[in-house]
């Protein structure tokens, strides 16, 4: 068992990790692979719906899940192919609201986006380059983003909330 500090939604939260996932939150594993976003993206679809999820929140979530698996995929060295990708939906309710929380994790190499710089966007079409607005894409869609290291792996947390009946 162990003991993790976080901060999602500008709270700090202690929480003690067991092995299961939690009642209230649904898991998957894939590989670093191009071809297992379709199974990801119906993975979250139909655990969102079974945790009533908001289809509007599981279209942000699938997007940013979409972003964050492609830069792993991109960016995250040897190591992201040779370990699976755990995904975890789960419900996390901010205090007078609902919300829901997608956890990525994987080995690969260490990227905090807290802490990365975001592109600026282009001017004009003679500025623009391809890529790295990604990040800015997923900070946009989310709620909150949380990253920390555990055991080895990179865990990135996104988190989306909205308010009862919307």
């Amino acid at each position: 068992m162990k003991l993790r500090l976080w901060t999602l939604w500008g709270v700090a939260t202690t929480e003690v990790m067991t092995a299961p996932p939690a009642p209230g939150s649904l898991s998957l594993e894939i590989h670093a692979d191009p071809l297992e976003f379709r199974r990801a993206s119906s993975w979250l679809r139909e655990s969102g719906a079974a945790l009533a999820v908001p289809d509007a929140q599981i279209d942000r979530l699938e997007l940013c899940l979409n972003e964050v698996l492609a830069n792993l995929v991109e960016h995250g060295g040897a190591a992201t192919a040779q370990h699976p990708i755990q995904l975890l939906l789960e419900a996390v309710p901010p205090a007078g609201g609902c919300g829901a929380q997608l956890v990525v994790s994987d080995r690969g190499e260490p990227f905090d986006s807290g802490q990365a710089g975001v592109k600026a966007i282009p001017g004009s079409l003679d500025e623009a380059s391809p890529g790295g607005l990604g990040l800015r894409l997923v900070k946009a869609f989310s709620d909150g983003l949380a990253y920390q290291v555990v055991d080895g792996r990179n865990e990135l947390r996104v988190a989306m909330h909205w308010t009862p009946g919307s």
